[in-house]
């Protein structure tokens, strides 16, 4: 009976901490897609600009401290700090790497960078406006969640 009671608290335990954790839970592209070869330069920019738009959301949420973090940071540390750091730092690598593939496609086919540019610009607008409407409680954070997503996926 003791075992089995420690077995729980043990699986309880791991299962509050993984859910503290995730908080900081990016997405982590990969560097390769069996469609790359087959993108224009239009897809190819757009696909630029969705994942420099991911690293931009890294890096902003690593600079971000809330009071939410300092919570866990004080109630989790040092195991928070740990995933969070490993979870940043994987999202931002696979990043990186999926940029410097896309760019080598779009210098292959010598795609403009004024569309580079431009589809950049239109993006970041979008996700300001978002956010402004979020922090001004116009739309909810499940709303703002939805809307961010597809902007990011229409890039």
């Amino acid at each position: 009976m003791i075992k089995r009671s420690v077995s729980i608290a043990i699986v309880g335990s791991v299962l509050l901490l993984e859910g503290c954790a995730g908080s900081a839970d990016h997405e982590v592209v990969s560097a390769y897609s069996a469609s790359d070869e087959v993108m224009n330069c239009e897809q190819l920019t757009a696909e630029q600009v969705r994942v420099q738009a991911i690293i931009n959301a890294v890096n902003q949420d690593k600079d971000d401290v809330t009071g939410k973090d300092m919570l866990d940071g004080l109630l989790w540390f040092p195991f928070n700090l740990i995933a969070k750091n490993s979870n940043y730092n994987s999202a931002i690598n696979a990043a990186n790497t999926r940029l410097m593939r896309i760019d080598s496609l779009r210098q292959e086919k010598t795609c403009s960078e004024d569309q580079l540019a431009e589809a950049e610009k239109s993006l970041e607008l979008r996700l300001q406006e978002l956010k402004s409407l979020r922090e001004k409680d116009l739309i909810t954070e499940e709303e703002y969640n939805q809307s961010r997503k597809k902007a990011l996926s229409r890039t």
